[in-house]
């Protein structure tokens, strides 16, 4: 299969953190070009790249077949459409979009032009995650109780884009994507669901708070996130027939990225430890599935090459979407 050329917009921290160490790791895709608007570290990282300052410039190169947007999010729209409008494939950064037409627009545009279109929800490949999915896939257990939490402490309003009041751009929009796509992906669609979202801080122009509990026949489903949490819950809490599990950590891969480990490195991949509690009140600990974010990419490749089905669907992306359109009305 001959590889995959990539662009990479920008050299942000997802594109430099998330993003580009895969690209550059995997056999099937080759880093072509990036799109660095201030600085060369780009460059310095990749020296076999194309630094571009312009888009449009490296949507003019045939030569690159994928782009990966990783912009700010409520440029996310704009920018997946121009990829496709240039019949580049395009993977983007999660919020896939910013409202539901948006997300419907570019499944269509993604369909005329017979490319691939994906959100990047790596958080399906962390290895509590995939743990937690092996539980909930087990026909020898019941899950009664699935709470995920993922706490910040900023506490100080920031003066970017994170925090501006643009759509698309706020707390919810932000580790939404990955708490709610973690629990679609594990139980399906609900009957119902309700919640409530807040801007707790004084001055805040984003949603800084939200809590959601999806409705299922057999199992309750609860997820919350924060940004004023001095001290962070348990990420996990599983309540099943066999037993109370705990996971403390959302997985080790972003902090060996962040270390400089790359994906290709033997040691790269998840092994933290959770905790199960029996019903005698007994502790023991285990390890996690070792995760990798690059089983995404080894999918998205399939996907564009073969026409199998990609790591995320459009239509997955475009239900996880109007739930959060349907929460962002729910501020209070």
């Amino acid at each position: 299969m001959n590889t995959i050329k990539t662009g990479v917009l920008s050299y942000g921290f997802s594109g430099k953190i998330f993003q580009c160490p895969f690209i550059e790791a995997h056999d099937d895709f080759e880093l072509s070009a990036i799109v660095q608007r201030h600085g060369d570290s780009a460059l310095q990282d990749y020296p076999n790249i194309t630094l571009y300052r312009d888009y449009e410039r490296m949507l003019a190169d045939e030569t690159i077949e994928l782009i990966i947007v990783s912009t700010p999010a409520h440029l996310h729209f704009e920018h997946a459409k121009m990829a496709l409008e240039h019949n580049k494939h395009v993977v983007i950064e999660k919020p896939f979009a910013a409202t539901l037409e948006e997300a419907k627009a570019l499944k269509a545009l993604a369909e005329s032009k017979g490319k691939v279109a994906v959100a990047y929800q790596n958080r399906r490949f962390d290895g509590d995650f995939l743990t937690i999915q092996s539980l909930v896939n087990d026909p020898e257990i019941q899950v009664y109780e699935y709470e995920a939490v993922w706490d910040r402490f900023e506490p100080e309003i920031k003066d970017d884009w994170h925090e501006a009041g643009y759509l698309g751009a706020d707390l919810l929009f932000d580790l939404g994507p990955h708490y709610l796509d973690q629990a679609l992906t594990l139980f399906g669609p609900p009957v119902g669901f309700h919640g409530t979202a807040k801007r707790l801080r004084p001055g805040s122009k984003i949603i800084d708070y939200f809590s959601i509990e999806l409705n299922y026949p057999s199992t309750v489903v609860r997820l919350k996130s924060t940004l004023i949490a001095a001290h962070p819950d348990i990420r996990y809490k599983v309540h099943t027939s066999k037993g109370t599990y705990h996971f403390y950590e959302m997985g080790e891969q972003e902090h060996q990225l962040i270390a400089g480990i790359t994906p290709d490195q033997p040691d790269y991949g998840d092994n933290a430890y959770y905790d199960l509690y029996d019903f005698k009140g007994n502790k023991t600990s285990h390890q996690v599935v070792k995760g990798s974010y690059m089983t995404y990419f080894t999918q998205l490749a399939q996907a564009i090459r073969t026409g199998s089905k990609p790591p995320v669907t459009i239509d997955e992306s475009i239900r996880l979407i109007g739930y959060l359109e349907e929460m962002r009305t729910h501020i209070i």
